[in-house]
């Protein structure tokens, strides 16, 4: 109901109208940003706090009651925030986006794990708890693949996009992984996944060095010549 309402608040065919037409501060800011800040909270807490757990019907990865409910809330977010940007009130953000950027990528980040913890709770009987995940070889595996397939796909776009810093992210990103291979994956002797996550991690890595090398810095003109 709260992303309900967000997105009527900013939704075209009432901003033309009275009275959000006259007051579209006061609605889109005032008494959106609230609500806004209450999503972005519930969907932290609902991340890390719940299974997922849609009996009677059966649990299907993404295509859950609680997973469409969070894409359905990202999406109001984006359009609220474009709107937002688009219509006036936004422009005291600047444009300075950095920020925002950042803040959806950790949120949608934090959505793709919990999603997998989920889904391997329910199809892997693995328990939904800090001490079981911790200690499940399966969920440590699949962190590893998700994290290394999330940075070879920031490093990809970065090189396609010469942005040296979204590629210097995937590059730390892919540095956690091999740390957490080590220190934790190895740790584990023996088993299916310890050996499939080495192997998928070190494919990947291969896969990176092939198709998103480091972007070059941004020449700066100064007159007839470049820094």
């Amino acid at each position: 109901m709260p992303a309900a309402v967000l997105w009527l608040l900013s939704a075209k065919v009432l901003r033309q109208h009275w009275p959000v037409a006259a007051h579209a501060s006061s609605y889109l800011v005032v008494g959106a940003l609230p609500i806004a800040a209450y999503l972005l909270f519930w969907t932290f807490w609902a991340n890390v706090s719940s299974d997922g757990d849609c009996a009677p019907l059966p649990y299907i990865a993404l295509l859950n009651p609680l997973d469409i409910a969070l894409g359905l809330v990202f999406l109001t977010l984006a359009h609220w925030f474009l709107r937002l940007r688009r219509d006036g009130p936004g422009a005291a953000l600047g444009e300075n986006l950095v920020p925002v950027y950042v803040f959806a990528g950790a949120g949608v980040f934090l959505w793709g794990n919990a999603a997998v913890v989920r889904t391997l709770h329910h199809w892997a009987a693995v328990p939904f708890t800090i001490d079981g995940l911790w200690r499940s070889v399966l969920v440590q595996a699949a962190f590893s693949l998700l994290w290394s397939l999330t940075a070879l796909l920031l490093m990809t776009v970065a090189t396609r996009r010469a942005l040296r810093e979204l590629w210097l992210v995937g590059a730390v990103l892919m540095g956690v992984v091999v740390v957490k291979l080590f220190a934790i994956d190895l740790s584990n002797v023996g088993g299916v996944e310890r050996i499939v996550s080495f192997i998928g991690v070190g494919a990947l890595m291969l896969v990176i060095g092939y198709l998103a090398p480091v972007p070059p810095r941004v020449a700066v003109g100064s007159g007839g010549g470049d820094k």
